[in-house]
């Protein structure tokens, strides 16, 4: 038991065992909580075999999801390092956004140094026959600059324009679905 005490003090929880009652209490010391500590699992078990068992699986657990997070970082440093690669001048991408509606906004990469890229504003054009109830289906225009420079930061695989619209990279020639409101 005392084994069990030093590995959830050295992950910085407490944890209390109680033989007779047959209960583990689990804290997590922390300042935002009221109590000061916030509880990862209170139980009591029908065994003392089985209070150890799940004592022992949740450090298991904490360990597992300590790993998958590392390898997620990993994972989203390279493909912020492999799309800083693959972005370059004239590169289009698409933010597609609204509510009961669809807004579809191009834009077109002007210049790019490092993270940073600046972009400006294309036109879409309207495909001839797709026309439906306050809708329709469009293209992107390149070099087509309706807009004034702007610079943004690429996050990724995509590019964050404001708090509303995230735009991701799209092939020429590929056509969108577009829809308004009178």
């Amino acid at each position: 038991m005392l084994n069990l005490i030093e590995k959830y003090e050295a992950r910085g929880l407490e944890l209390d065992i109680d033989e007779a009652k047959i209960t583990a209490v689990c804290k997590r010391p922390t300042k935002r909580a009221r109590l000061g500590y916030k509880t990862e699992f209170a139980y009591r078990y029908g065994t003392v075999a089985r209070m150890i068992e799940h004592v022992e699986q949740f450090l298991v657990d904490l360990e597992r999801a300590d790993q998958y997070k590392q390898e997620r970082k990993i994972a989203r440093a390279a493909a912020k390092v492999a799309a800083l690669e693959t972005v370059k001048e004239g590169d289009v991408f698409v933010a597609s956004w609204g509510w009961e509606q669809t807004n579809i906004d191009a834009y077109q990469v002007v210049a790019r140094k490092g993270a940073t890229v600046t972009l400006r504003e294309i036109g879409l054009e309207s495909i001839e026959g797709s026309e439906g109830f306050m809708s329709d289906r469009v293209r992107v225009v390149k070099d087509a600059f309706i807009g004034n420079e702007f610079t943004k930061r690429i996050t990724g695989k995509h590019i964050n324009i404001d708090d509303v619209r995230m735009a991701s990279p799209v092939e020429e020639g590929q056509e969108f679905y577009r829809s308004w409101y009178a």
